[in-house]
């Protein structure tokens, strides 16, 4: 005969016949597993519309605020005595071709919302905006080297010209206004003698297109 040791000591559990369960028995388990159906149904739904959500938001351009841009300083000055600043902008390199837009300006204008922003505390802005427009009449899309000269005969330095470039999508569109389509260049002047309250200043801006051409507006504001 075998060894005690030999013997073979492990457990065996013996599962009892599962009782059939009763027609109301199988109601009543339905009942309860709807609600954790329901419940896992409105996880998934809510976990897929977010998914769902969150790529149509990534592919959606937010508008920008053209007045948010960190204001535009002089890049040339010149006195009353001086010759006043050359129109046109210097060029800028050429964009490559996958950052111009089909709808370069043909026509600009300073319009009349143009306006200085005062705050207290800051230094004080002028919010040039332009209207431009394609050959179609649309909203141009892009614009080239920008220049714009402002005039005020009795401040020191009399002349300020602010550069802007515009010659790629990138570059115009921070600058654009997308509710009125217009562009937006918020300027922070420096005079070493400011004019008064009230004294009126001129301004020019000359935009030379990405093909070559030269567009040019003129305006006035009053300080």
């Amino acid at each position: 005969m075998a060894s005690d040791r030999s013997r073979d000591t492990r457990l065996v559990r013996i599962t009892p016949p599962r009782r059939p369960r009763s027609a109301a028995e199988g109601l009543l388990a339905r009942a309860l597993a709807a609600p954790r159906a329901v419940a896992l149904g409105l996880v998934v739904g809510l976990a897929v519309a977010g998914v769902i959500g969150g790529g149509l938001a990534g592919c959606t351009t937010q508008p920008v605020d053209p007045t948010a841009n960190v204001p535009i300083m002089p890049s040339e000055t010149r006195t009353a005595a001086e010759k006043a600043p050359a129109a046109i902008a210097p060029r800028q390199a050429e964009p490559p071709l996958d950052e111009r837009a089909p709808h370069t300006a043909t026509r600009i204008a300073i319009s009349e919302l143009t306006r200085v922003e005062r705050t207290a505390g800051q230094p004080t802005l002028i919010d040039v905006r332009i209207d431009a427009v394609d050959g179609t009449g649309a909203d141009a899309l892009l614009g080239g080297d920008l220049r714009i000269v402002l005039k005020a005969a009795k401040a020191d330095p009399c002349y300020l010209a602010f550069d802007v470039p515009l010659g790629t999508k990138r570059q115009a569109e921070r600058r654009v206004d997308a509710t009125l389509g217009q562009w937006v260049l918020r300027l922070r002047p420096e005079w070493e003698r400011e004019p008064a309250r009230g004294d009126e200043l001129e301004l020019s801006a000359t935009l030379t297109t990405v093909d070559g051409g030269v567009l040019e507006a003129a305006g006035r504001i009053v300080w």
